[in-house]
């Protein structure tokens, strides 16, 4: 039993660090889909006539955005902490 318990250990890091790699490589293409999408989210708020634009809406797009520049952030300071 411990053997195939200890192989299927080692598949799963051995897909684990593939999977990082193809991660690592596209982290480029996410940080654009980020900031893409920010871009998208605030140009839609600001097309809405201004009595649309309730507390609801409001909150959903500053927490979105907060979200979203938590991660770029993030993404920046492991990109220079692990160089």
């Amino acid at each position: 039993m411990l053997p195939q318990v200890l192989g299927g250990l080692g598949l799963f890091g051995a897909l684990s660090a593939g999977c990082l790699i193809w991660l690592e490589k596209l982290q480029p293409v996410f940080f654009v889909l980020a900031v893409g999408s920010l871009a998208f989210q605030v140009a839609i708020y600001l097309r809405r006539p201004k009595f649309l634009r309730t507390w609801g809406v409001k909150a959903i797009l500053f927490s979105s955005v907060m979200v979203n520049v938590g991660v770029i952030v993030s993404w920046v300071y492991l990109f220079y902490r692990y160089r």
